[in-house]
């Protein structure tokens, strides 16, 4: 019964280098001067008076979109410990010494330099070729614009991480289906489709359209199921 305290305990990993090598390189794109320019750059003047209106306690209503997006920024100024006393009233105004950049522009940085390893790990879990991933990953690495929003105090960034993340959850989970339903792998990634697909609607509105492509999907997926008479009830 004890036997196995006679072995010693052995633990093996696979560890794909080329996602870390792009986690790493998509990580030194997005952080790299984060802080420049120190200065309110295009819609910060928007999101930035929703975080001091968080930071100072403040009920607001925003017609715009959903608020999760809103406190995930605010999180980094709640983290960065701003004390929301910033005068948000034109793009190009200079911060404060009070206003932490880096933590208020930190989390859009971080979806969208882990954005670039899921482009990778959605076309290999499509069954496309290592080249083909590594090409949609390098176009996701490289894009100015993309790299641009994640470098600001913007929702793009997390938007775009939330809608890889729920195509990536839901094609691990099918792919679990096909190998070994019903097990912990397959429950995980179940669940993760759900909660990227409300994050997404969470940020902005306009994630719903992943929420219902994925819906699509797995409604073919369903409907073949259904047609399997090799599967029990």
């Amino acid at each position: 019964m004890l036997g196995f305290l006679k072995r010693p305990v052995v633990v093996t990993a696979d560890i794909n280098l080329n996602i870390v090598a792009l986690t790493g390189v998509g990580l030194l794109s997005r952080l790299w001067r984060l802080s420049y320019p120190r200065a309110v750059v295009f819609d910060e003047v928007y999101y930035g008076q929703y975080i001091s209106f968080y930071m100072n306690r403040v009920f607001f209503l925003d017609d715009s979109g959903p608020p999760f997006g809103h406190m995930l920024l605010a999180l980094g100024g709640y983290l960065g410990g701003f004390d929301g006393n910033f005068l948000w009233n034109r793009i190009g105004a200079e911060y404060t010494s009070n206003v932490p950049v880096w933590a208020l522009r930190l989390l859009p940085a971080l979806t969208g330099a882990l954005s670039v390893p899921m482009g990778y790990q959605i076309v290999s879990e499509l069954r496309f070729s290592h080249c083909a991933a590594m090409g949609a990953a390098l176009l996701l690495l490289i894009e100015n614009a993309l790299i641009t929003q994640s470098r600001l105090m913007l929702l793009e960034s997390p938007l775009i991480f939330f809608n890889l993340l729920a195509v990536l959850s839901y094609l691990k989970f099918f792919n679990s289906q096909k190998q070994s339903p019903f097990c912990l792998r397959w429950w995980f990634w179940l669940m993760l489709t759900g909660v990227a697909c409300a994050c997404a609607v969470g940020v902005k509105y306009m994630g719903v359209f992943t929420y219902l492509l994925v819906l699509g999907v797995a409604g073919v997926h369903a409907w073949h199921l259904i047609g399997d008479r090799t599967l029990s009830n």
